[in-house]
């Protein structure tokens, strides 16, 4: 199974992860950490990705002692 890239542009950077999809559910994996999510009927592979990373990246940033 490969994984697809996904990009998100958040407060003048940009981060990155690789998404991949089994079984209907959506995992993004990042440096920062991982999450997985199912996939609903009406929401795009890549558009959950992207709320998916988001998550990760604003979890990150808000945790003490962050470097992003």
């Amino acid at each position: 199974m490969t994984g697809h890239s996904v990009h998100l542009k958040l407060d003048g950077r940009t981060y990155s992860g690789t998404y991949m999809v089994d079984r209907k559910v959506l995992t993004v994996t990042t440096p920062y950490g991982k999450k997985a999510s199912q996939i609903g009927q009406h929401v795009g592979q890549e558009a959950l990705a992207k709320q998916l990373l988001q998550e990760i990246v604003l979890e990150e940033k808000s945790r003490k002692g962050s470097r992003i």
